[in-house]
């Protein structure tokens, strides 16, 4: 905000200038005074001028071009998702900002490394092009980790000197450096990882984000010593615990497949003081629950019902992920200050009928304009520019699968071999050694990004079947028990983090017609050698070119159809495969080498 701006707002706070905006007959949640109280807001040039409560200040000082009566409705801060994945939702960030904001979302702290993963920083310039075009603010971090291992298969890498070098061409455009998933870089002070890390000091926020599932003791302290800000990792009260007591902010995730917040609720319970450095986060979330479910206000939600108090609960998703990436105060524009009902902050505005997020809010505002009403959203959307067109076209015809045959996918079980084990509604797993493969399915991950193509091309396969070469190098294969697939397989060109295409089944036959029929990406079932239920994701595997509202029935047609072939809640049965290859999670995933184990970082047999 330059001085003649900064001028006309103090007029507005003076009553010298109409505010543009007054919300009169307002419930004020103030998150400063962690109170109800009642009163009226004035909003000059998307930015709260003044704010005036009953009893202690005129409510009707202020006049204005338009009044809002909120009629005795809530008045709260617009909600922050501290750390999401937009991709993981299906659809493209215009798309997902016009579904969050019928939720009450104005904030998003998106972290782009799964488009990045597969086509590099040209995945993250169309995201951010493409996030131009809505009315809510998406703050896109600069993926820290791709691949997120070293030696993983992904289709692309992204070096420190490559962030610097985007960073220079797009000024402004970081807002931080994303989740540090790379713990042995850490732990070890790699050199590029340290690098990586430093890059965060030249981003908007100069904050890091984190991932630190398990750490503790010395290694803790080194992640910690290392400047991250925050982790959305935690899955118990005891480890939240202690990084919160390490100075990081805890992020309370409840997301689709991650269901943490009930069981990290005590934390905050157990001394309310705690919720300054506590947030809500999303991580992945799909069109079907979003819409039906809510995003952050379903944290809101959950939260009140596990006993947190409205207020404390609407302070963790507004103020206290506005402090920890530095929005709440400072030398940072008015426009950028966030996360509560004052003067000088974003008029990023809720206009709630009760406060325990049953439902869609009644009103949402964005820097001062309506962007939604009632679960509808209102707002303007801009067209794609001619850059954004250009990088979409990019993100086009990415899957590059090998040549197959059904020998591949036809393999024995060895008794004792490693096992991974699903936990549903965590993103942990588990590691069984069963003697017999009673109750197991069959999974391959497959390289999609041209290397088992290129090792097909120079004879790799040599005269056997079609893909047997490729196993342990490009070609993993193992067996999961807890994914309860009978008669059918699924196969999905999303596998965190490279993305290679990942396949459960309890047939080889099934398994190889869902491979083939991912297409250029896409989640897919097959059951009895048949097609049954498909969700196309064409923008890099990753993402559908269509709305919320179609991708959601998508996915309520392919739920039904999996709750048909065996697969029982509370196992998510896209959500519930498409984490089993990501290398930084314990326990036991599977990598196109074979079966890995996170926690010694090897390769078990």
């Amino acid at each position: 905000m330059n001085a003649r701006e900064l001028i006309d707002v103090i007029d507005a706070a003076e009553g010298r200038l109409k505010a543009d905006t007054v919300f009169r007959n307002a419930r004020i949640v103030d998150v400063y005074g962690h109170r109800v109280a009642k009163g009226s807001v004035a909003v000059r040039r998307g930015v709260i001028a003044g704010v005036m409560y009953e009893g202690r200040d005129d409510v009707e000082a202020y006049d204005a071009d338009e009044v809002v009566d909120c009629e005795g409705r809530y008045l709260a801060p617009g909600l922050i998702d501290g750390h999401l994945h937009i991709e993981s939702s299906n659809i493209r960030p215009a798309e997902y900002a016009r579904m969050a904001a019928t939720r009450g979302t104005t904030t998003a702290i998106a972290d782009s490394h799964e488009i990045a993963n597969v086509c590099g920083l040209d995945g993250l310039s169309f995201m951010i092009a493409d996030a131009r075009r809505a009315p809510i603010d998406i703050k896109f971090m600069m993926p820290s980790c791709v691949p997120a291992l070293p030696d993983e298969q992904a289709g692309a890498t992204i070096t420190a000197s490559d962030m610097r070098a985007f960073m220079a061409e797009h000024p402004g455009e970081i807002f931080g450096l994303g989740e540090m998933m790379n713990l042995p870089g850490i732990f070890t002070a790699d050199p590029e990882t340290c690098e990586r890390v430093a890059v965060g000091a030249d981003t908007a926020s100069r904050q890091v984000d984190g991932h630190a599932p398990m750490v503790m003791g010395r290694d803790l302290n080194a992640y910690a010593a290392a400047g991250v800000i925050a982790d959305h990792e935690s899955t118990v009260p005891e480890e939240a615990l202690d990084k919160l007591s390490r100075g990081m902010y805890i992020m309370l995730r409840e997301g689709t497949c991650s269901h943490d917040l009930e069981s990290l609720a005590p934390l905050v319970l157990e001394d309310l003081a705690r919720a300054r450095r506590c947030c809500f986060a999303t991580d992945d979330r799909a069109p079907s629950d979003a819409l039906s479910q809510g995003m952050i206000d379903n944290a809101c939600r959950l939260a009140v019902e596990m006993g947190i108090d409205p207020v404390t609960a609407i302070s963790m998703a507004t103020l206290s992920t506005a402090e920890c990436f530095g929005l709440d105060h400072g030398i940072v524009p008015a426009l950028e200050r966030r996360g509560s009902i004052a003067p000088g902050k974003r008029a990023d505005l809720l206009v709630l009928d009760d406060l325990t997020f049953s439902g869609a809010p009644h009103r949402v505002y964005a820097a001062g304009r309506l962007v939604a009403a009632e679960g509808e959203f209102v707002g303007e959307m801009s067209e794609p520019s001619a850059e954004a067109v250009r990088l979409e076209g990019l993100l086009r015809n990415s899957v590059k699968l090998p040549r197959l045959s059904l020998e591949a996918f036809s393999y024995g079980f060895r008794p004792g071999e490693p096992v991974i084990d699903v936990i549903p509604g965590n993103a942990i797993t588990g590691m069984a050694r069963p003697e017999s493969d009673e109750g197991l399915c069959r999974i391959m991950l497959i390289e999609r990004h041209g290397r088992g193509v290129a090792a097909q091309q120079a004879g790799a396969d040599g005269e056997g079947p079609a893909g047997l070469g490729l196993v342990g190098s490009h070609i993993g294969r193992g067996w999961v028990r807890g994914y309860t697939i009978e008669g059918g397989a699924v196969a999905s060109t999303i596998g965190h983090d490279s993305h290679n295409v990942c396949v459960v089944g309890d047939n080889p036959e099934d398994m190889l017609l869902a491979v083939e029929s991912v297409g250029q990406g896409g989640h897919v079932l097959v059951r009895g050698g048949k097609v049954v239920a498909r969700i196309p994701l064409p923008l890099g595997g990753l993402m559908s070119d269509a709305s919320a509202e179609e991708v959601a029935r998508q996915h309520g047609a392919f739920m039904a159809e999996a709750r048909a072939a065996g697969i029982l809640p509370p196992l998510d049965p896209i959500m519930g495969i498409i984490f089993l290859p990501l290398p930084v999670i314990p326990s036991l995933r599977i990598r196109p080498e074979g079966m890995f184990d996170v926690t010694t970082f090897s390769y078990a047999e």
